[in-house]
């Protein structure tokens, strides 16, 4: 189909403005909508499967997000840059990449099942992985289809599809889990959602103008090409956690495996507003580093700054209150992944440090060093989970333990080496007040947690939290331009609203 004929134009200058904002609104929006229903559907999954059923379904969705860095090949980067850039050739790549996608997964899927095989996994792992390889195909040309409506500069139709398909995947499996259904039930359930948000969405691509698909090999060899770089930034952070949940998964019960998935499902929830915050701040590094150096450090300390003031409260909450998360999911059921959680709140402590620092390290086009530096995360799970994995379930009967330690030493390697890597003058004497300040209000947090123990922690984990924001303001950890630029945002908001 001639670029004339299409039904969007490429936007510039402050038209195009408008649509960055437009689009970064209806994901943003879609977010917000669908994180709580997949925590609604995580902790039903979890309540009615038990841990041993729910540790099968982790297991096999780790061993799957493994395995389609191949399937996919970095597409997800390379897909909507190349249609943004040239509408002409959106069936040719489009095409090319769902054969790829297609006949790639047949071949993964005999390893990964095979190797299972071979390293002496039973029958139920073998459902659940086969069952979520499914959803994980599906899924992936469904991504392949919002990737390039995404490349016309339409954000509405994918963040629309986003959340109509968690809607559905939490209506449809609430209703099999109620009903009885089990592990193959409830992954059998999940594909059939998937399957029918692809059909819903195959007569959308004409809405944007995706006429007839096509194969091409000389698009084929593009998309590998390009999509190299992504695959192996990618690689040890994937990587990582297969290792965890093997080694888990070899040297522990079953059980153990579900209270960890547990725990990781908990502390992705809670690094979400880290993500969100940092999400929009990468175009504008990049743009600094080259157009403005003294913009850069001064935008990049302000992030670290913003973190620390969100992680002290975030850290805290999940090490003094780890029953809060865990209610979600079944105290019963999932008691021992507290411990877990107290571990990995030092974990996260350091992740939203490392967030930043990444950020900063990549947009200074260091991505080279930045990722030898994650592959050193792989090498710590290779030399410590089977020595901590053991000890830990032979002292604790919990080794996933093992896995929250090695994660915490893993991390401190990382922010070590992002303090080296990162730009010169982001830390200064102003950023160590404001961490110091921030922690000493983190230490007000928790004597008053700690002196209201002996109450719920639904109550008492809020007064902390007022007292942490308390201290901080009194002490000056907020910033008079902060709480200025606050007020009058909020005053705007109201203005407009009278």
């Amino acid at each position: 189909m001639p670029d004339s004929e299409r039904p969007t134009e490429q936007k510039s200058g402050p038209s195009a403005g408008g649509v960055v904002v437009r689009n970064t609104l209806y994901l943003s929006a879609a977010q917000v909508l669908t994180i709580p229903l997949s925590i609604v559907l995580n902790a039903l999954t979890a309540r009615y499967l038990g841990p041993a059923e729910f540790g099968y379904m982790y297991l096999a969705g780790t061993l799957c997000a493994f395995g389609f860095l191949a399937v996919e090949w970095g597409q997800q980067g390379v897909l909507p840059a190349a249609i943004a850039q040239d509408h002409g050739g959106v069936e040719a790549l489009l095409g090319t990449g769902i054969v790829w996608r297609m006949w790639l997964s047949v071949f993964v899927y005999l390893v990964l099942a095979v190797g299972c095989h071979v390293f002496g996994y039973g029958v139920e792992l073998q459902w659940a992985l086969g069952l979520t390889f499914a959803v994980a195909m599906l899924s992936s040309v469904v991504n392949a289809f919002k990737d390039t409506i995404r490349g016309f500069e339409r954000t509405d139709l994918p963040a629309l599809a986003q959340v109509g398909q968690q809607f559905l995947m939490a209506l449809i499996v609430a209703i099999v889990l109620l009903l009885g259904g089990k592990l193959r039930a409830v992954l059998t359930s999940e594909v059939f959602v998937v399957a029918l948000v692809l059909a819903v969405l195959w007569p959308v691509l004409r809405v944007v103008g995706v006429r007839r698909l096509s194969f091409d090999r000389s698009v084929l060899k593009t998309l590998l090409t390009q999509g190299t770089p992504f695959v192996f930034f990618n690689l040890a952070m994937t990587l990582q956690p297969n290792i965890d949940a093997l080694y888990l998964s070899k040297l522990a019960p079953s059980e153990v495996m579900g209270w960890f998935a547990v725990t990781r499902r908990l502390i992705g929830v809670l690094l979400f507003p880290a993500s969100a915050l940092l999400g929009a701040l990468y175009p504008t590094l990049c743009r600094l580093f080259t157009t403005d150096q003294e913009g850069f450090v001064r935008t990049a300390r302000g992030s670290l700054y913003s973190v620390a003031l969100l992680v002290v409260p975030v850290a805290l909450g999940c090490g003094l209150y780890p029953e809060i998360g865990i209610s979600i999911f079944s105290e019963k059921s999932f008691g021992p992944a507290e411990d877990n959680l107290r571990i990995s709140a030092l974990f996260l402590f350091l992740v939203y440090f490392t967030m930043p620092l990444g950020i900063c390290i990549l947009a200074a086009n260091k991505q080279r060093a930045w990722s030898i530096v994650q592959s050193l995360c792989v090498v710590v799970s290779l030399v410590l989970d089977p020595i901590l994995v053991p000890w830990f379930q032979k002292r604790n009967g919990n080794g996933g333990l093992g896995l929250c330690v090695a994660g915490v030493l893993s991390e401190v390697l990382v922010v070590g080496c992002g303090i080296v890597l990162a730009p010169r003058g982001i830390f200064d004497r102003r950023f160590a007040k404001s961490v110091f300040l921030a922690l000493v209000s983190g230490a007000a947090m928790a004597l008053v947690a700690r002196a209201l123990k002996s109450i719920t922690p639904f109550v008492a984990a809020p007064i902390a939290v007022l007292v942490y924001a308390g201290v901080l303001l009194v002490t000056g950890g907020i910033e008079k331009t902060y709480v200025t630029a606050a007020r009058g945002f909020i005053s705007r908001k109201l203005s407009r609203a009278r």
